[in-house]
């Protein structure tokens, strides 16, 4: 377990290190923090609803950037799939307030194999932004795995990487084509059957088709995850 943790932190460095290089003359950089408050409330065995609530930090982590609040209910077909349909309101402070309201669509597909945890999440969204004309299309694919580091599973590694597209180039908005990628590293702690933690590294490359400067941008984020009792119990 220690050889892993150091092969981690080697990783975590060696990605910030090279993309801090290249980003010299052609990129962008900031720091910050995000924290993410996750609670899951199934209401059967079948129907689930989860909650987040997303608080930014920007600017080398002292000037609160964006709030996301977010609500999904969906249906657990299985131990594998499960669909949810979601509605996202953010807020953004810098450089000036801005809204958005975000419905979306989400499909979970989770497979196991050996010891490694694998999750693919696709999600479809619909994003009203103030100021712009039309609705921007987004599609975003995330590809997450998690391996436990001791027997108990008190101890995961986390790892994943989320590729997000636009579809679509509204009048004012966000112009078609990749929007950014984002890579994660991080450890989960469980503390007990209802709470678990995660703290890593996430690096994210924000893309503008055109002219405009591309960033890079390098997060330390903070998962809180509360999940509880099932409302209703099968008899």
């Amino acid at each position: 377990m220690k050889n892993l943790l150091l092969q981690i932190v080697i990783l975590i460095l060696s990605l910030w290190n090279l993309n801090s290089a290249c980003a010299k003359d052609t990129f962008a950089n900031d720091f910050g923090s995000w924290t993410e408050i996750n609670f899951y409330a199934p209401i059967t065995e079948k129907v689930q609803t989860r909650f987040h609530i997303i608080p930014r930090l920007l600017d080398n982590a002292t000037d609160f950037n964006e709030l996301g609040l977010h609500g999904l209910l969906g249906y657990k077909f299985n131990e594998y799939f499960s669909f949810y349909q979601g509605y996202a309101w953010n807020t953004l402070y810098i450089p000036n307030f801005t809204r958005e309201q975000r419905p979306y669509q989400e499909a979970i597909i989770s497979h196991e194999v050996d010891k490694l945890q694998f999750q693919h999440r696709i999600r479809f969204e619909e994003r009203f932004l103030q100021g712009v004309d039309g609705v921007s299309l987004r599609g975003r694919y995330r590809l997450k795995g998690t391996y436990p580091l001791d027997k108990n599973k008190k101890w995961s590694l986390v790892l994943f990487d989320e590729l997000l597209i636009n579809f679509n180039s509204p009048n004012d908005g966000p112009k078609a084509g990749i929007n950014q990628n984002r890579i994660y590293a991080g450890i989960n702690r469980r503390l007990n059957e209802n709470i678990s933690a995660d703290l890593g590294y996430q690096l994210q490359h924000r893309h503008f088709p055109g002219p405009a400067t591309e960033t890079l941008n390098h997060f330390i984020i903070f998962y809180l995850n509360y999940s509880l009792p099932t409302l209703v119990q099968n008899k």
